[in-house]
């Protein structure tokens, strides 16, 4: 297996490694505590909202300019650094187009006051200065990567990108389908967040219907090494800080289209109102003839149509210096054609059953076969933000989910092009959702050397599945019409609360550790609960090499949205399963073991490398079974991932940008909790069989990276190229479940941009052209064979050409 590794993949991670020794063999020495009390400066970041700004840069210069000495901000916001010696001083603190006024201190005897530093706007986007790269963060037990709008920006296609689009630019995000994302070996398991409010899942599990990228200003990802008061979904977090209004307002008007017949118009506007309310708008329109990766290669694909809406409107209102409200909304409507094979011959078996049926019946051609589905989403939260004092502060969310999708099928036509008459069978489904829930956050800063956050969150979701199941009846033996019409409908109801309490606690300056815990109950298919330690340790060897660990306990109940129907009578029909258990999945118990370290190679290149590894019991799982891309939870009895990642970031001149990243990992599952129902036989048999089976959504390699150049001040070209290799399937029918995977592909993107400033005051007008798939890659994600729940295959984009053009305003 391992001598399928590219060579450069091998030279890469050699690389990485001489970096590292290198970097530590540099390390400097310490100093005495005494001196850190007199000659650190403390204080805070926050935005125009008094929002804490964490990840900011905090600089410090002498009297002469120069930087002496920076660091980075945490998740509340402080920072903590120290200075060479005494004098005065002046501290700013930056974050991509923010950026503070400067404050004087003096140092001297005694300890300096903490300071607040407030950012504000300061660059025009048309001509962003490229400033060194971030500190690296020397307090986080886990691995963090930051996206800004200008990295989203800055990506083939910009900020018309799908949230997966964004995703596999970091490490360990693999792509499966259907706008899937797998991380670090896990199905899905990962976690939204806007203004520390967790946004609940969506009812199909397909498609990531939450905010859309061009409405972020940032994000900050956490792969992995959860701190206690993340909770539920632990893989991989995405905290968003969307777009807000501004004094005075700005506003774009944006047209993106081309090949597969895409056009995708947006619009987007935030202002004030007064001196105390500032708002946002979005909306952005979406049609194309490629939808869902079609079971087909190559530019022609069938019956594979596709609309969506998007509308995100936010509001903030500044009460006093103490409270702070935030409200938001975001409404999605979509409807999805499911791609079908061209030139299918019809079973005929089936068709002799069907035209007894109907003498008259024709199947359409294969290719015309109508299946499609709706979605419908609707999401809002409001959050007050109060401050008690600087160490004191706490916010208050509630939030609401509805959640719809639709799949509706022909039966005669879709029966018509079954595989076998014996397993003959196809469905009409209507899942939707309703969630509530409330999350209080209290961060309480007693001293320098801790920070403090308690908590708890309660979540209701009420979740409803109806079908309408179409199959023969084989009580007499042999499959007979006329066909059945088969109907069931569920309730999955689940409560769930959380609470926490976590400490960082950094007893000096090398050394930060995480300390918390949390408790998990849930009241849904099981009362299940948990109390689960989170341990994390960070040691800054110098300013230039940080190492972490991490030890945790996680609990991550299913997605009661995503459950299949369980009171639908299908004995006695082709739509019969196997084997009719394992209706009601178990909430996944896992160990969760994280080792790392950050490494500035300079002051214009940042290296990350990670190891995970993660025991599971009741290891989650889902899978696309039948023609609809709801996804349907299950649960092996026990498993393991594990893997390792390095990412890498330069600057290698004030225009020339880039970073990459590459990973490895496996993943396997034994024995079955639940979900027989969904799978035959074979199936079940290799999962329970001595050693299980590798995971369908575990791929052996994975690797992209991005390269920016700034040419001529307002021209940008981007290439960028993403790499997989060794997702799962079969060599055949008779072949174990997942015993081999697919080829290796790599898909080269780019980007080429240019501004033209308007005559009109601060207008300017943005033209832009991208290429996807460069060299016409011809690749499948899967077949839709040999592996567990993909019954469909779906190949990746052919080469194709977009436009835009915006207008700033």
């Amino acid at each position: 297996m391992l001598r399928t590794i590219p060579v450069g993949l091998w030279i890469g991670l050699i690389s990485i490694l001489v970096v590292v020794i290198s970097c530590v063999s540099g390390a400097g020495g310490a100093v005495s505590a005494a001196d850190y009390e007199t000659r650190t400066i403390t204080g805070l970041v926050q935005s125009q909202d008094l929002r804490r700004v964490d990840q900011a840069i905090v600089q410090v210069r002498d009297q002469e300019g120069n930087v002496v000495t920076q660091g980075v901000t945490n998740q509340a916001g402080e920072f903590t650094v120290t200075v060479p010696q005494e004098g005065t001083y002046s501290v700013s603190s930056v974050q991509d187009t923010y950026k503070s006024e400067f404050v004087v201190v003096k140092i001297g005897m005694e300890r300096a006051a903490p300071v607040t530093l407030t950012l504000s706007v300061t660059q025009d986007i048309a001509l962003e200065i490229v400033s060194p790269l971030p500190a690296i963060q020397y307090k986080a037990s886990s691995e963090t990567y930051q996206l800004s709008r200008k990295d989203i920006e800055a990506l083939p296609k910009g900020n018309n990108s799908d949230v997966y689009d964004v995703l596999l630019t970091v490490p360990s995000v693999t792509y499966g389908g259907l706008k899937q994302t797998h991380i670090r070996q896990d199905h899905a398991n990962q976690q939204y967040r806007i203004d520390g409010i967790p946004i609940p899942d969506t009812v199909s599990g397909a498609f990531a219907d939450i905010v859309p990228p061009r409405a972020w200003e940032r994000a900050d990802i956490i792969l992995g090494g959860m701190e206690a008061q993340y909770g539920n979904k632990t893989v991989l977090l995405v905290d968003i800080t969307s777009k807000s209004g501004t004094k005075p307002g700005f506003g774009s008007v944006q047209l993106f289209g081309g090949s597969n017949e895409t056009v995708n118009p947006s619009f987007e506007y935030g202002g004030t109102v007064g001196e105390k309310f500032r708002y946002y708008v979005l909306n952005s329109y979406i049609t194309t003839n490629r939808g869902l990766e079609p079971p087909t290669l190559g530019h022609t694909n069938y019956h594979n149509q596709s609309e969506k809406n998007n509308t995100y409107l936010r509001g903030d209102y500044q009460h006093d210096n103490h409270n702070n409200f935030s409200w938001i909304y975001l409404n999605s409507v979509a409807k999805y054609q499911i791609p079908t094979i061209p030139n299918l011959a019809a079973n005929t078996d089936v068709l002799t059953l069907l035209q007894a049926q109907d003498p008259t019946y024709n199947p359409v051609a294969s290719q015309s076969v109508n299946q499609f589905q709706k979605e419908n989403n609707q999401y809002s939260q409001l959050v007050w933000r109060h401050d008690v004092n600087a160490a004191n502060f706490f916010s208050l969310g509630l939030y609401f989910r509805r959640g719809e999708a639709d799949f509706h099928t022909p039966s005669f036509d879709a029966l018509a092009y079954a595989d076998d008459v014996n397993n003959a069978q196809t469905a009409s489904q209507r899942r939707t959702a309703y969630t509530g829930g409330g999350r209080l956050d209290h961060t309480w800063v007693p001293n320098s050397q801790h920070l403090v956050k308690t908590g708890f969150q309660i979540d209701y979701t009420n979740a409803n599945n109806a079908a309408q199941v179409y199959a023969f009846d084989t009580s007499g033996g042999a499959p007979a019409g006329p066909v059945l019409t088969l109907q069931g409908a569920n309730r999955n109801i689940q409560w769930r609360e959380e609470f926490w309490v976590q400490d960082q606690w950094s007893p000096n300056d090398q050394w930060t550790f995480n300390l918390g815990v949390r408790a998990d109950v849930i009241q849904g298919f099981y009362n299940e609960g948990q109390v689960s330690p989170r341990l994390g340790a960070t040691y800054k060897h110098n300013q230039s090499n940080v190492f972490h660990a991490f030890y945790g306990r996680m609990f991550t109940p299913p997605n009661v949205e995503q459950i299949a129907f369980v009171n639908l009578n299908t004995q006695n029909t082709t739509a019969a399963p196997d084997d009719p258990t394992g209706f009601r999945p178990r909430a996944e118990r896992s160990h969760y073991f994280e080792v790392g370290s950050y490494h500035a190679v300079s002051q214009y290149a940042t290296l990350e490398l990670t190891g995970y590894y993660k025991l599971d019991k009741y290891m989650s799982d889902a899978g696309q079974f039948g023609a609809t891309p709801m996804l349907n939870f299950f649960s092996f009895q026990n498993g393991w991932k594990g893997g390792i990642d390095g990412a890498l970031k330069v600057q290698f001149t004030d225009k020339l940008t880039g970073r990459g990243n590459v990973a490895w990992g496996q993943c396997k599952g034994s024995g079955l909790q639940s979900g027989q129902y969904l799978l035959d036989n074979k199936e079940i048999s290799d999962i329970n069989s001595p050693g299980g089976v590798f995971c369908d959504h575990s791929q052996f390699v994975t690797s992209s990276a991005v390269v920016t150049y700034r040419l001529l001040e307002r021209t940008n070209v981007t290439g960028q190229m993403l790499y997989g290799y060794g997702l799962r399937t079969a060599a055949d029918d008779n072949a174990k479940t997942n015993s081999t995977h697919f080829p290796s592909y790599t898909v080269y993107n780019a980007s080429l941009t240019h501004v033209i400033p308007l005559p009109w005051d601060n207008q300017k007008m943005l033209l832009g052209f991208d290429i996807i798939n460069l060299l016409d890659e011809r690749y499948f994600y899967n077949t839709g064979e040999g592996s567990i729940g993909l019954g469909i295959a779906h190949a990746g984009t052919p080469r194709s050409f977009f436009f835009r053009a915006q207008w700033f305003f």
